[in-house]
This record gives structure tokens, C-alpha cells and sequence, in this order.
């Protein structure tokens, strides 16, 4: 199956670091969403531009066919250049009770934060784990879901630590700044896969 780079960019609801919740979506108008958060505590729900360095690049048509490879061997599919500059508005479908009330966005980070940034971004297909699963490869199950596709930044689209007004407490805990990877489209294929893997590698023989 072969689609546009730029399809398979924003054609996900969202590229998840953690499941639900810690995601950056892309939209087709150049307009994106980047959220952190933990629970009820939410420290960055904001709207960005993107511009692509080079605007034909996300014309050309990629191969997301034979998804399926080990986590082991991820398959490069293509690379790219993006300008993504940060804005201090809240995403609109979250601009309600949750972020009335609270310190966010702006009132959390400097004003470089808001400065446009260049990334180099991969984008692989294989089998992955959200990046905060595959960090805990013990306790996945039946239930952790898997992705197709991932994308790789040469550095966290958050914020760098020196770019918050304070990063004591949750952003020191959390250290969003090293999230570099992102897996969307998820795939109950792929989930099943490895529930069969998990299956053997627990099965103890006497």
C-alpha cells in the first residue's frame, strides 16, 4: 500500500509518546496539537504551525505496505525537515473546566518556547510499543496495544528544560524534553502478535 508522506503524517488522530494522553498531531492545513500531561495535571495543550523545509517532500508517496516487522527491525520508510513553531492558545477542544483554572502553556514557559524550531523526523513502520510501554516491556499484556508506524525527532518537539519557567516537580519527573519517538495507527493484528509472543515467553516448562 503506498500513500503521500504527507497522508501518512496527518492522517492519524494523533502520535501517541504515551497512550491517550502525551501526543503531537498533525493536520493537513499545516496546523498541529502537542499535549502533556499526566492525569489530571496538565502542563502543555497548545496549538503549532508546521512548515515543511522542503514542501515537496511530503508530496512523495512512501510504501507503508508489509507492516508487521519485529520491534528488533524497524523499517525506515522516509526523512524530513519540519518547522514547527509553538503557540501560547490552548488546543480548542480542550479550553474548558480542565484548563480554565490552571497554570499552562504560556504561563509555565519561557518565551523561546515559542520560537519556530527545525526537526529532522523518521519515519519508520514495523511493531512498536508506545515509546512509555516500551519502557516497561514486562508488564505488557493482552490489552497494551501496538502501532504500524513511528516517527523519530532528532529532538523532543517539547520544550528543553532550560525553556520552562520552572521545571521542579512534575517536568523534572517526567522529562518530557527526551521524548523523541511517536507510534500511531494502531493495529489489533499487530496487538495480537504479540499477545501470542507474550504467551511463549511466560509459559514455564517443569
Amino acid at each position: 500500500m503506498s500513500e503521500t508522506l504527507l497522508s501518512s503524517l496527518c492522517g492519524e488522530d494523533a502520535w501517541y509518546w504515551l497512550y491517550t494522553s502525551n501526543t503531537i498531531k498533525f493536520n493537513p492545513n499545516g496546523t498541529g496539537e502537542i499535549v502533556s500531561r499526566y492525569e489530571l495535571v496538565i502542563w502543555i495543550a497548545a496549538e503549532f504551525e508546521r512548515k515543511s523545509l522542503s514542501p515537496k517532500s511530503l508530496d512523495q508517496v512512501v510504501d507503508v505496505s508489509g507492516i508487521g516487522a519485529t520491534r528488533k527491525h524497524p523499517q525506515p520508510i522516509s526523512q524530513f525537515d519540519i518547522e514547527l513553531t509553538l503557540a501560547k492558545r490552548i488546543i480548542p477542544r480542550m479550553r474548558g473546566p480542565e484548563t480554565q483554572t490552571r497554570r499552562i502553556n504560556e504561563s509555565l514557559l519561557t518565551d523561546d518556547v515559542f520560537l519556530p524550531k527545525t526537526y529532522t523526523v523518521r519515519l519508520e513502520k514495523g511493531n512498536f510499543l508506545a515509546p512509555c510501554d516500551a519502557m516497561f516491556p514486562e508488564h505488557e499484556d493482552q490489552y497494551t496495544p501496538r502501532f504500524a508506524l513511528r516517527l523519530v525527532f532528532d529532538q523532543s518537539p517539547y520544550p528543553p528544560r532550560h525553556e520552562w519557567k520552572d521545571p521542579s516537580g512534575g517536568p523534572d519527573a517526567m522529562k518530557m524534553w527526551e521524548w523523541k519517538e511517536f507510534c500511531a495507527r494502531e493495529s489489533a493484528d499487530l496487538t495480537k502478535r504479540a499477545d501470542r509472543h507474550a504467551w511463549w515467553r511466560n509459559c514455564v516448562v517443569s
